[in-house]
């Protein structure tokens, strides 16, 4: 079985909206998952490209129009967010 993880993309930089992410890494992805789509049809692909509640539905219509797609092989990565959003909080509350 393959595992294909996606962290590619441009960091969000400052003064860079999510929008300006997006534009930018859905063309990363949407090029990637070509690739994927090619190369390894069977892979499960853990995308982890920000915004990912933007870009999983990017990667889900290129396997759709490769006749790729299936759901339960498509996984947006969300941790890292999750992980940066816990370190916030733990440094503005001086919690550490």
């Amino acid at each position: 079985m393959d595992l294909v993880i996606i962290p590619a993309g441009v960091p969000r930089k400052p003064g860079m909206t999510r929008d300006d992410l997006f534009n930018i890494n859905a063309g990363i992805v949407r090029t990637l998952c070509e690739g994927i789509a090619k190369c390894c049809p069977k892979a499960i692909v853990n995308l982890i490209s920000n915004p990912v509640n933007s870009t999983v539905p990017i990667a889900a219509e290129v396997f759709k129009k490769a006749g790729t797609y299936d759901p339960k092989r498509l996984l947006g990565v969300t941790m890292l967010d999750v992980v940066r959003a816990n370190t916030f909080v733990v440094c503005t509350q001086k919690i550490v």
